[in-house]
């Protein structure tokens, strides 16, 4: 079983630098890391090159979103011929032997989970961050199973520090580019849990700060209620749910309606909301399978 440490980075060099230290220093240590840059100008490629030679470095050439650059990662570790990737935002830090439960668990399921994921916790690695807690699962059966592993079942991950099952991830499209950003790893995660089981290792933590909520979203606004109702789409039509879509496009016109007072710009604001609920409703992110983006791109393996 090989195993690729996949970071998405984008101008966050000391962050960065935290994040690769942490990640070589596990033990037993990912078979490769693999940094996809999007297109960083604070210094962090010739970081990596200087720092960290043993790192595979892929540069998108374009800020593409985490969402594009996680579906960057996940297509090259597939076509390396890599079992298992680890997934994870520049800004998060592996806490020492954060790795190796997760490996312990894969090798003694009988069924290889979808994926499996840490411990998300503040900056001190002591209190859970509040941004990242599991989504338990409600199956009985699921917990029964997650149980016997020591482990919980969740239904779906961010990507901050979670081991995807690459065999199952061949069989499905990457996650969604268009998302670009927000809710890309909710929805790719509840794809892996619902034709497997996901799994909650407790033992296994990874650090990320604990970011404070702006209400002021100002134009991403506009992807915070698009990608929703692509979520909830994308949800109606693998469980077969009917008037999710329409509630779930209340509740975020209620939600922006209570940030409205704290926008700086009200014609941003009503831009971004009105672009938001046209195209979440109106339009759905492209289903692109793994070996396309290589195919398509004419790029090589780094």
């Amino acid at each position: 079983m090989t195993v690729a440490a996949v970071v998405v980075s984008y101008n966050r060099k000391d962050l960065l630098r935290k994040c690769l230290t942490a990640i070589a220093g596990q033990v037993p240590a990912p078979d490769e890391i693999i940094l996809v840059d999007n297109g960083s100008t604070d210094g962090s490629l010739e970081l990596v090159r200087e720092e960290f030679p043993q790192v595979t470095l892929f540069e998108t050439g374009a800020n593409i979103g985490g969402a594009g650059g996680f579906a960057w990662g996940v297509e090259l570790a597939i076509a390396k011929g890599h079992d298992y990737a680890w997934l994870m935002d520049d800004d998060a830090e592996p806490a020492e032997n954060s790795l190796a439960p997760l490996l312990e668990v894969v090798a003694k399921a009988d069924v290889p989970p979808g994926f499996l994921a840490s411990a998300v916790k503040d900056e001190s690695g002591r209190e859970l961050n509040p941004g990242h807690l599991p989504a338990v699962d409600s199956s009985a059966e699921k917990q029964m199973t997650a149980r016997s592993m020591g482990c919980i079942a969740i239904t779906h991950a961010t990507f901050v520090g979670v081991l995807v099952n690459l065999r199952l991830a061949s069989t499905m499209p990457l996650p969604h580019r268009d998302f670009f950003i927000w809710l890309d790893d909710a929805e790719y995660t509840r794809r892996l849990a619902r034709a497997a089981i996901g799994l909650f290792v407790p033992e296994s933590v990874v650090k990320h700060p604990v970011k404070a909520a702006n209400p002021d979203m100002a134009g991403r606004l506009f992807y915070y209620v698009r990608n929703h109702l692509w979520l909830a789409k994308l949800d109606t039509e693998a469980r077969g749910l009917v008037q999710s879509v329409p509630a779930k496009a209340a509740h975020l016109l209620m939600f922006a309606l209570s940030v409205l007072p704290s926008s700086q710009s009200k014609k941003v604001w009503a831009g971004a909301l009105a672009r938001g609920l046209w195209q979440g409703l109106t339009k759905a992110p492209r289903d692109v399978m793994p070996g396309e983006l290589l195919a398509v791109s004419g790029r090589q393996l780094p």
